[in-house]
């Protein structure tokens, strides 16, 4: 019985949709918010997939410590090591311009 019950575990955690590209590029730009209430960072980093190529675009905010900004520029965010090969989970995402594009995601590996 036990199991059984680990590998359900683990095969839940095996669902949904899982992206393995290799890190092509990676930046980052500032953006002031609309209600006038600060700023947020969106890094896109682009991954090259087989074919084509994905963008994930992951959304911080300056307070949590993961980015620092001089004014308006970001000086340093949460890169990808390029030309590696990553896996992510993909929670949502969309297509634009025939392109993937990943809103929210989870890195695996």
């Amino acid at each position: 019985m036990a199991e059984n019950a680990k590998s359900t575990a683990q095969g839940e955690k095996l669902n949904g949709l899982f992206i393995r590209g290799v890190v092509m590029s990676s930046t980052a730009k500032a953006h002031k918010r609309k209600d006038g209430s600060g700023v947020f960072v969106i890094a896109r980093h682009e991954l090259a997939l087989q074919p084509g190529l994905a963008v994930w675009e992951a959304f911080h905010d300056p307070k949590d410590g993961k980015v620092k900004l001089d004014g308006e520029n970001v000086v340093t965010f949460p890169k990808l090591p390029e030309f590696q090969q990553v896996t992510l989970k993909v929670i949502r995402w969309e297509e634009r311009d025939k392109r993937l594009v990943v809103k929210d995601a989870e890195l695996v590996a």
